[in-house]
């Protein structure tokens, strides 16, 4: 059940989405998005969030993780088949690098790149669709990104905020926004609680086969000047 501040944030977002011409983009993890990322975001389009019965720091190991990522992302779609997914470059999430999903599909095997536009432990995280040919996840719309937002609770709960932007690609698209709209909180909700099956499963175990990673952001390298030989 999602707890009650975690809804009570997530509709107030909703409310100010709805009651702000064109669709500004006010959320609460834009501000601290753009002070950790050069990308620009696209349109503020929602934010949902669920309360997981799991510590923090095993929700942030499991979000940056590559090893679930695909079954959470593709989770409740049509014909998509997860089958797996890879960093670029490390184990783990880290700015600048590329997750690749791999998924079969109806037409065969397809893939997704996101580049990892904001990595900030144990708070945010935030990807961007660098590729989507077969528009599995930005189907009809440009720009997509996914940013996660972690908060603690009482009690050993985690809320997970996802909040989505992107813009219409077309014309036509724009048109029938209250389709995608719909259709888009729809796929939150389900990447959601699909994470949160997962993380509350890996709290369950002693040891949980999830990678070491560091839960805060390691402090800027100090140069001294060394004094002059004698």
């Amino acid at each position: 059940m999602p707890h009650p501040r975690c809804v009570i944030a997530a509709t107030f977002a909703f409310v100010s989405l709805l009651s702000t011409p064109a669709r500004a983009q006010e959320n609460p993890w834009l501000d601290r998005a753009r002070a950790l990322s050069e990308t620009p975001l696209a349109t503020f389009q929602g934010v949902d969030c669920i309360s997981i019965h799991a510590p923090r720091s095993i929700v942030w190991r499991l979000l940056v993780a590559p090893e679930y990522a695909a079954a959470w992302f593709f989770a409740d779609l049509p014909n998509v088949k997860p089958r797996g997914a890879r960093y670029e470059n490390g184990p783990t999430a880290e700015k600048g690098d590329v997750l690749s999903l791999q998924a079969m599909t109806s037409g065969g095997p397809r893939h997704v790149d996101l580049a990892v536009i904001v990595s900030a432990p144990p708070d945010m995280l935030s990807f961007l669709v660098r590729s989507d040919e077969a528009g599995i996840l930005a189907g009809g719309i440009a720009r997509l990104s996914f940013t996660f937002g972690l908060e603690s609770v009482p009690n050993g709960v985690t809320d997970l905020y996802l909040v989505s932007h992107y813009d219409s690609n077309s014309p036509f698209a724009a048109i029938l926004s209250p389709e995608v709209d719909r259709h888009r909180h729809k796929r939150r909700l389900a990447i959601l609680e699909m994470f949160r099956l997962i993380a509350e499963e890996a709290a369950r175990l002693k040891y949980p086969p999830l990678h070491e990673v560091p839960l805060s952001v390691p402090p800027p390298t100090v140069y001294k000047t060394l004094p002059p030989r004698k």
